[in-house]
């Protein structure tokens, strides 16, 4: 029995992942073409015209997350256009294997963003002739899918709660609280930016352990993102 049910809710969340793909295809594969193509195109004209690889990695890090993380607003607000939200009740998946199938398929979404940042950071390194080290090139990876996960697991509640413009406007809204609280502390702790600093300079010596520790909070916040976005889910109508 527990081996059917198994079988069975891992039947539905590739069903999930199915129905994701196709909403994210949707938009031709022109979009597809370009949503992949910016990063190693921005990063390589970086590199191109002077930049530091690690600004560079900077640049490409931050433009995977923020690409990536509006791949999932998009799927939300692919489901609102037409009412197209409504087939979630038609469609034989309940709403776990829902939510977990859309969790699985954005992780693997992750997963391809990190390979795509560590492809443009040693393209760049090569046209800067500074070849990057392929632990360097893992290093960056693994922050980037950590720090996607992250992302998507805090703004998935968000989007379970609200439509797709409204969850924009309170994550920019949680954002901006965020970024007052840190002004704030700067101003009114001096010691805070020295104690940034000092932590910033620990992870770096110390890569693998804050790596780990990334991926333990990365867990914790899949779970209780999950279990609220269930909730959440659970209590509307479909």
């Amino acid at each position: 029995m527990n081996t059917t049910a198994n079988a069975d809710a891992m039947t539905a969340i590739l069903r999930q992942i199915s129905l994701d793909w196709n909403r994210t295809i949707s938009y031709g594969r022109s979009y597809i073409a370009i949503f992949f193509a910016y990063v190693p195109g921005f990063t390589c004209l970086m590199a191109a015209t002077g930049s530091t690889l690690d600004s560079v990695a900077g640049a490409a890090i931050g433009g995977a997350a923020s690409g990536f993380l509006m791949l999932n607003i998009t799927l939300f607000s692919y489901e609102q256009m037409n009412n197209h939200h409504w087939m979630n009740g038609i469609v034989p998946i309940n709403r776990n294997h829902q939510i977990l199938g859309r969790f699985a398929f954005l992780i693997a979404c992750d997963l391809v963003a990190g390979l795509e940042v560590a492809a443009s950071i040693a393209c760049a390194g090569t046209i800067m002739h500074e070849p990057v080290k392929v632990t360097d090139a893992i290093d960056f990876a693994a922050m980037t899918v950590l720090t996607l996960v992250l992302l998507n697991a805090i703004v998935q509640p968000f989007l379970y709660r609200f439509s797709p413009y409204r969850a924009m406007a309170a994550i920019i809204l949680s954002i901006g609280v965020i970024v007052g609280t840190v002004i704030g502390l700067r101003k009114a702790l001096p010691e805070f930016e020295k104690t940034v600093e000092q932590l910033a300079e620990a992870i770096s010596r110390h890569q693998a352990i804050a790596l780990a520790a990334f991926l333990i909070i990365d867990v914790l916040a899949l779970v209780f993102s999950s279990k609220i976005s269930l909730h959440i889910y659970g209590s509307k109508d479909i």
